[in-house]
């Protein structure tokens, strides 16, 4: 019979007790995992009739305290809470070493792992077994166990002879609930076609189940979902779970098995123990009443965390909050409140001014005695390993015991103190009372440290005027720049209106050109450094009577004392002079712009919020207008900012409809009149606003965020016209040139999504171009190659556009894995009239044709730039003189004529 797996089975009589003492170092006594081996270990050390010392590390980056050594036979340290140094100075003394989960190659410990593999082949099994052939998988793939997991996902669709599919896989950060809910996100947005996916953990398919309702998504009629640790929360959620048992317990009984026999003598094996897992069949996957378990399945000790959370949440976490903050002594409440037992309980002090290898014990307590106070702490001083002590005043450990200790650290990874909390192993305490007092334990240890760090009256003083001027920066300053931030600025501006009402200033709102795309390109770590770079050039530049603050992202304001627009415009475009001073970050170097709109108080707004109202709506207009970057608020701009709100509002219904259209402009080799390729340019009429120019809705798409469904609706538009038109045509070559924008490419899995729908729509990818612009290559170029790289593997090409009009450089050309250079239009315009055009022109081709690139003439309008352009050395043309950009039907005809022809 599984160990507790049916929670009426009695609990055996009281074994023999063997005085064999065995730790536990674990990073925290509660959770539905720690809390789950906590509890466990306590009814297995009841049954196998060993000692049990908790150490409770939680707070230590590097925990390295020898604890209790001089008390222990064994040691078993959970995951990583134990240090290589302690394990191997545990092996010194002759302590036999277990871990549950982490692995310790170098050292004389033996490991117990569930099986990760096994597990996912179990549920990718069941799943296959109920009709699925697309299976997704989403998890964080930095953490160890969820690559194993990852890689046997992988592995099975081999065993099934099924293809895999790389866009079938969603990465994460996080094994959490908004890890899941990211996963949600990228599974609508490419509107898989996977029938069934395998989360990582219960928490990333519950978030990922919420967000698949937002878009009415239902599981599991319209996907199975499947995944990995049966948590409470899994087990409770609606559809419960499917999902994996790790078998907890089992796992538990085994490694201290192991361990017992090791301490009788066993040798040392340096082969992993491998323990299966479970699969749980709930309703979340869609199958059968009839493959479904037949009950929870749930251990003993996790029903009853289910039970306590299930009813009385409020009260637990009340109760722990009330009884924690009273410190050490509220142990004594705990029997009463708890249904627990207690024996006797210290702390100990580590004086790291003059003796920090001792623990000098300053408070105890017991149930059922007089409180004992210590008088002369130098008279009881122990070891680390020494302590807690065996006897000590009129407490003696019981000849059965459950030690749970809880070091106290400090600043630096130092030791404050140590809780020792003993109790007798075979109390009468309830499974469901144990795991609430562990909850207790973990809480208590938090408001101990607090404690701790006040214990005189002066450091108590100390840390309560310290707390409150903590606490009014935070509430008033910039956490990441220091500079005070919106609800500082607020007040300053409420109390300017109040005090001096007819006092004019000027309000300035800045923010940073193109901040998103350093965010999402460069990391965020990158973009913190930018803007405390900013906030320092800021502190610079604005006067003693200027006041400035942080609202938020890349936003600042400025509240000014200045009367007149000249006044406002002059200090408006010093600082933005300062901000651009160039940016420098572990050997990166940026420009930095900014963009500020001023409105004047009392002419413009009268109070704060509607005075930064209109400070944005001019910033707005001034990001728009490339020849300024400091623009005075007028109420006209306030139709422009509605137009704009309009725009972004039609432009994500015309997308969602699909009414954009595409047009295709023809390409032509000069030298043999023949049609090499065409161009897809993305069209919008609206039936509200008319014909919308391309440079303006694109520029909304990319403010707004729709940059990366208009692209792929064009693609995929684009594509279908191209594979129609090979068909018609199969002895004819015709290239399709589609443009990917910079926030395209940024795109976490952009490459991959890309390739995807275009193998979708039945694209050909060595008939297909894809163009950048030189903005999106010199962002992060070694990104860009990367991705670029991803397209040439599967056969696209790639094209550089607008070459020259940006930041051209020898180096750019060199490094991207080109096949076409685009030369920009406003070159080609003037050839025939301009010297230095054509001059230009010249050098871009035969530097281009250095490197073997093909070259092509854009807006090519009469024949005689044709003659130049060919003249030069050009190797394709685009413009007006062969042909405008046309609608399908119409290219349709010109390749009839075209093919015809030749």
């Amino acid at each position: 019979m599984p160990f507790l797996a049916d929670a009426n089975v009695p609990f055996p009589s009281q074994p023999a007790h063997t005085s064999m003492t065995i730790g536990v170092i674990v990073p925290l006594l509660s959770g539905f995992y720690l809390g789950e081996i906590t509890s466990s270990l306590r009814l297995i050390a009841q049954q196998k009739g060993v000692n049990l010392v908790l150490i409770r590390t939680g707070g230590f980056d590097d925990y390295q305290l020898p604890l209790a050594f001089d008390h222990l036979d064994g040691l078993l340290t959970i995951l990583d809470s134990a240090s290589p140094a302690l394990l191997e100075c545990a092996i010194e003394r002759g302590i036999k070493v277990m871990s549950l989960g982490e692995s310790y190659p170098t050292l004389e410990v033996e490991t117990i792992r569930s099986d990760q593999q096994q597990g996912v082949e179990a549920v990718f099994d069941h799943l296959v077994r109920q009709g699925h052939h697309k299976i997704g998988f989403c998890g964080n793939l930095s953490v160890e166990d969820i690559q194993v997991r990852f890689k046997a996902y992988q592995s099975r669709f081999e065993h099934w002879q099924m293809p895999y599919q790389p866009h079938w896989f969603f990465s994460i950060s996080e094994s959490t609930l908004p890890g899941g809910r990211d996963a949600g996100r990228q599974f609508i947005a490419r509107n898989s076609e996977c029938t069934a996916i395998i989360c990582a953990t219960d928490y990333n398919a519950v978030g990922f189940i919420e967000q698949l309702k937002t878009v009415n998504i239902a599981v599991p009629a319209q996907l199975a979902v499947a995944s990995i640790d049966n948590t409470l929360l899994g087990a409770r959620f609606e559809p419960a779970l499917t999902t994996i048992n790790q078998q907890l317990d089992n796992l538990v009984e085994r490694a201290l098995d192991r361990l017992i026999e090791r301490i009788k003598g066993a040798p040392y094996s340096s082969g992993d123990i491998v323990m299966p897992q479970q699969l749980i069949v709930r309703d979340s996957c869609g199958a059968p009443e009839s493959k479904k378990c037949a009950s929870a399945n749930l251990s003993y000790v996790r029903q009853q965390l289910l039970d306590d959370l299930a009813h009385r949440p409020e009260e637990i976490h009340e109760s722990f909050f009330n009884l924690a903050q009273h410190g050490f002594h509220s142990l004594l409440n705990l029997p009463s409140v708890y249904n627990t037992s207690l024996k006797w309980a210290f702390f100990a002090l580590n004086y790291r001014d003059y003796d920090q290898d001792k623990l000098y014990v300053t408070q105890a307590c017991a149930m059922g005695e007089e409180e004992q106070r210590c008088k002369d702490i130098t008279q009881h001083a122990f070891l680390p390993s020494q302590y807690p002590p065996a006897e000590l005043y009129n407490y003696h450990l019981p000849d059965a015991f459950l030690i749970t200790l809880i070091p106290i650290p400090q600043e630096s990874n130092g030791l404050c103190g140590v809780v020792a909390v003993v109790d007798d192993l075979y109390s009468d305490s309830s499974a469901s009372g144990y795991s609430m007092f562990n909850n207790y334990l973990d809480m208590l240890s938090l408001f101990i440290e607090r404690d701790a760090l006040i214990e005189s009256v002066k450091l108590r003083e100390e840390k309560s005027q310290n707390m409150a001027t903590k606490i009014r920066h935070l509430a008033y300053y910039d956490t990441l720049t220091g500079i005070p931030n919106r609800i500082m600025m607020k007040e300053q501006l409420d109390r300017h209106i109040q005090q001096r009402p007819r006092v004019p200033h000027a309000a300035m709102l800045m923010d940073l050109d193109r901040f998103k795309f350093v965010n999402d390109t460069y990391g965020h770590d990158v973009g913190d450094a930018l803007l405390q770079h900013v906030s320092a050039a800021l502190r610079r530049v604005i006067r003693r009577n200027d006041k400035l603050a942080r609202l938020g992202g890349d936003e600042f304001l400025f509240f000014c004392d200045v009367s007149t627009n000249e006044a406002a415009l002059m200090l408006a475009n010093r600082i933005l002079q300062e901000v651009e001073t160039p940016f420098v970050f572990n050997g990166l170097e940026l420009a930095t712009q900014g963009s500020i709109g001023i409105a004047f108080y009392p002419h413009d707004g009268a109070t704060a919020d509607d005075l930064i109202k209109k400070a944005d709506i001019a910033m707005y207009r001034a990001k728009r207008d490339s020849s300024v970057s400091a623009m005075l608020y007028d109420c006209s701009m306030d139709s422009d900012v509605q137009l704009q709100a309009t725009l972004e509002q039609l432009l994500r219904q015309a997308i969602e409809n699909e009414d954009l259209s595409v047009h295709f402009q023809p390409q032509y080799n000069p030298y043999t009149g023949k049609l090499y390729g065409v161009e897809s340019l993305a069209r919008w009429y609206s039936p509200a606003l008319g014909h919308i120019s391309p440079t303006t809705f694109i520029a909304v798409a990319e403010e707004s965020g729709l940059i990366y469904k208009l692209g792929e609706l064009m693609t995929r538009k684009s594509v279908r016209e191209h594979v129609r038109w090979s068909a018609m045509y199969p002895d004819e070559i015709l290239k399709l040139s589609i443009n990917v924008s910079p926030g395209q490419l940024v795109r976490p899995h952009f490459a991959d999504d890309y390739i995807a729908a275009i193998l979708e729509e039945g694209g050909n990818p060595n008939h297909i171009i894809i163009e950048i612009t030189e903005t999106a290559a010199i962002t992060d170029l070694e990104h860009c190659v990367a991705i670029l790289n991803k397209f040439i593997d599967v056969g696209f090409e790639i094209a550089l556009d607008d070459f020259g009009t940006g930041y051209s450089s020898l180096s750019l050309l060199k490094q991207l894995p080109l096949k076409y250079v685009k030369i920009d239009r406003s070159f080609i315009m003037d050839i025939d009239t301009d010297q230095s055009s054509k001059d230009i022109v010249r050098s871009i081709v035969m530097m281009c044709h250095s490197f073997g690139y093909c070259t092509l003439a854009e807006g090519v309008e009469t024949p005689a730039q044709i003659e130049l352009v060919k003249e030069l050395g050009c190797n394709l043309i685009q413009g007006y003189v062969y042909s405008r950009p046309l609608p399908a039907e119409e290219l349709e005809r010109l390749l009839r004529s075209e093919y015809h022809r030749h």
